[in-house]
């Protein structure tokens, strides 16, 4: 049997290091913007999106990724977060889709982050009614 191996997807191994991540800077910085993002949508009454942000997060940083990946993601889902917070008119709606496409994208292939997004990434996805 013949395998074509530009087609396989390798599998990512999810473990909890969220301890070391926060040690990063970068990461750390980014995190306080997405606590705050999901802060405010909760106190706006956005419960639905703040827990889809909070959730993407946790389980994007208990997850063996590439840390440039994680701190991708999580810029993108901060940014997500500060987008719907805004009222729509004032949304930038064009770079709001292609976050989540991005997010889309990265989390998919990735076994228990796809899984996530499939709970969660729809709820941004409807939310901004895509």
């Amino acid at each position: 049997m013949k395998i074509d191996h530009r087609h396989v997807t390798p599998t990512v191994i999810c473990c909890r290091t969220m301890g070391g991540d926060l040690r990063d800077s970068a990461i750390r910085a980014s995190m306080a913007d997405l606590v705050s993002a999901v802060t405010g949508l909760q106190q706006s009454g956005q419960v639905d999106v703040s827990r889809a942000l909070k959730n993407l997060a946790e389980r994007v940083l208990g997850c063996d990724l590439l840390p440039q990946t994680r701190q991708d993601i999580i810029e993108n889902l901060v940014f997500i977060g500060q987008q719907a917070q805004m009222l729509p008119e004032k949304r930038k709606r064009g770079v709001v889709k292609a976050g989540l496409a991005f997010l889309k994208q990265v989390m998919q292939p990735v076994e228990p982050l796809h899984d996530a997004w499939h709970t969660h990434g729809r709820a941004l996805e409807n939310f901004f009614h895509f």
